[in-house]
Formats: C-alpha cells, structure tokens, sequence
C-alpha cells in the first residue's frame, strides 16, 4: 500500500537533499519510496505555494526549488 506523505515531509525532504533544483523523483529517493507515493502531498507543496517549478528538463522532467 501507498504511503501517505504531507506538503511538510515534501519540503523537508527537500532541504535534505543539499541542491537548488529537485524532481519528484529526488524527494521519493530521499524519502526511501515511489515517486507515485509522493505525487499527492508535492503537489498539494505546489499548491501551497512552499516548492515552485523552475524549467522542465530535455524529457519534459519537471524542476522545482523550495519558495522563498
């Protein structure tokens, strides 16, 4: 079963991860699971405006950086 992760843990991940740029798929290595058991709680970090995008990459990869 999918865990469930919240915008928090997302950022948190990300910060951990000692880069400017992140995908998806670094925040669910650093968390140790599926990119798909992310999705929910990044995009809801989106949302709240706590990670923005910052280019998409040659396939169509998604780049994000934390807010502010």
């Amino acid at each position: 079963m999918a865990q469930s992760f919240t915008e928090d843990q997302i950022v948190d991940a990300a910060g951990k991860l000692d880069q400017d740029e992140f995908t998806r798929e670094d925040i669910a290595t650093q968390l140790g699971v599926e990119k798909a058991d992310v999705k929910q709680a990044f995009n809801k970090a989106k949302r709240k405006e706590l990670i923005e995008k910052t280019r998409d990459d040659d396939e169509n990869t998604g780049h994000f950086k934390l807010a502010g």
